[in-house]
């Protein structure tokens, strides 16, 4: 399987290359931590590359997701309007929210019992419409949340079915197979939920947040690469000015 690019040479060589096609990233972190905008970092760099964006929220509105995301220098709306990034949007649809924007995609019906058939329909109308021969980038924002939703329990079972539903899709579909990137607040979240994200995880990045907002620790806890080095896996974590910023550290 070819081996993708972050976009960022410091974390490239931390996960041993970078990110495998049809693989999983986990991203935990703690209460205070920025350690979430390294996902969009990653996401803003390959839809320069030529992929498209797709963003899983189940935990903010609208508003709140973009407002967030400048953080990281990263224009939701810009984006969504140039057809470079598309919201399904869990959170508005279990409460009712409709938006006039064209790249958010909810379903007022969706709820945890039908769950899968209308994710996978409201994700089948992203693949149709825009992404065609482009590789997609998932962030889901977040599996605490969706945990939240669903109860820890029914989401563990029903992220279980999705993983199926992956698998299937990488034997019987002809396209660019994507990449995950699965945000985790571990202050929001069970251990029981933390060991089965890790489980279905071939990455795990792990942030822990003591002298934020100054800087933090991010450690490489897993990667499937043999070029993966342990005793060079932490790292110093710094958002500087919307941009992310790695510097080597002791283990």
């Amino acid at each position: 399987m070819e081996i993708l690019s972050t976009g960022i040479p410091v974390l490239d060589e931390a996960l041993g290359g970078g990110l495998l096609e049809d693989s999983n990233l986990l991203i935990v972190h703690d209460v205070y931590s920025k350690g979430w905008t390294l996902a969009f970092e990653i996401l803003k760099n390959r839809i320069e590359l030529g992929d498209f964006g797709v963003i899983i929220d189940s935990v903010l509105p609208i508003s709140s997701l973009a407002m967030e995301l400048e953080a990281v220098n990263f224009d939701l709306m810009a984006e969504g309007e140039a057809g470079n990034v598309a919201v399904i949007d869990i959170f508005s649809s279990f409460y009712g929210i409709k938006y006039p924007l064209d790249f958010v995609y909810t379903d007022r019906t969706l709820d945890t019992g039908t769950f899968l058939p209308k994710y996978g329909k409201l994700y089948r109308k992203l693949l149709f419409k825009y992404m065609k021969d482009r590789r997609p980038i998932g962030v889901d924002l977040t599996i605490d949340g969706l945990a939240f939703l669903f109860g820890t329990g029914n989401f563990i079972s029903t992220f279980q079915k999705l993983m199926a539903e992956k698998e299937k899709a990488r034997i019987t579909e002809k396209r660019k197979r994507p990449i995950n990137i699965f945000l985790l607040n571990k202050g929001r979240a069970s251990e029981e939920l933390v060991a089965w994200m890790s489980l279905y995880s071939q990455y795990v990045i792990d942030f822990s947040s003591p002298n934020a907002p100054l800087e933090e620790t991010m450690v490489v806890r897993k990667s499937p690469l043999p070029e993966f080095n342990p005793m060079k896996s932490h790292y110093r974590f710094r958002l500087v000015k919307g941009k992310v910023e790695l510097s080597p550290l002791s283990p």
